[in-house]
């Protein structure tokens, strides 16, 4: 992947070379005017235009190389990250090296992934120690430490090579961009919203079932009411029987005669 981040950059610089040589000179000279206040938006900027065409292959225009200023308030606290490791050079120049190396992709974090510049660091110390300190320190020496020390020297000798420092930036930034995305790879995606599923209601059930209205048929009626007033007959009160001798033995006699004529119909 870092042969074709290399290639694309080369072809970066050929295609669109006054984009990036003269947005790299305009970034240097307002960072340098605003005492580098604003080199987070500016250079973040800057690094977002080298990304996205190494990596998305997004052709760029020149207003993008001030695209950070979009992010300003995300990207303008990497000004005390640069206080932090201009003092570090001050204390005997080690811990110097030791801040620049472990931050050394605290500002494309920032600009690509839109993450606060504490949550930065840690991403950036974290895969500093995880591919190698020593060979993100060499990475470093090459690209800014060694190249400007070579600028400054043969600039005293030759004036005129003091114009390449106008040069050195768009490379360093091409190289820094190339590493991230060997490093990084591609954004990570935002985690999808949960998603709330409900399970489908049940049926309602009722617990009383309902009945069908049935009508009864006319003869069906009157069987049962003939039923009745037969059965209320045989159920007669024994203070309807009557209490002499004669009348009771009249009696009996016509009610075997009524269940006679009923054993026959």
């Amino acid at each position: 992947m870092a042969n074709t981040s290399s290639m694309n950059f080369q072809s970066y610089l050929k295609e669109e070379p006054i984009i990036l040589i003269l947005g790299g000179f305009v970034i240097q000279l307002l960072t340098l005017l605003s005492m580098g206040i604003l080199a987070g938006p500016l250079v973040g900027g800057y690094f977002l235009v080298i990304i996205y065409y190494l990596r998305d292959n997004r052709k760029p225009s020149f207003n993008d190389i001030f695209s950070g200023l979009q992010q300003f308030g995300n990207l303008f606290p990497y000004f005390f990250v640069m206080i932090i490791i201009l003092v570090g050079f001050m204390l005997l120049i080690l811990p110097g090296f030791l801040f620049a190396t472990w931050w050394l992709y605290v500002l494309p974090l920032m600009a690509d992934r839109k993450i606060s510049f504490s949550e930065a660091m840690k991403l950036s110390m974290n895969k500093v120690n995880e591919s190698g300190f020593l060979m993100h320190f060499v990475f470093l020496l090459l690209i800014t430490f060694i190249p400007m020390m070579l600028l400054n020297f043969l600039g005293t000798v030759i004036p005129f090579l003091f114009v390449l420092k106008i040069l050195l930036p768009p490379f360093q930034a091409g190289c820094m961009a190339s590493l991230y995305i060997d490093q990084f790879g591609c954004t990570e995606p935002v985690p999808a919203a949960p998603v709330d599923i409900q399970p489908p209601p049940l049926p309602r059930i009722d617990s009383q079932p309902e009945t069908a209205d049935t009508e009864v048929p006319a003869e069906q009626a009157e069987a049962a009411a003939d039923l009745t007033e037969t059965v209320d007959d045989d159920l007669k009160a024994p203070d309807e029987i009557p209490e002499n001798n004669t009348e009771k033995q009249t009696y009996i006699i016509s009610e075997e005669n009524k269940e006679e004529s009923q054993d026959k119909s």
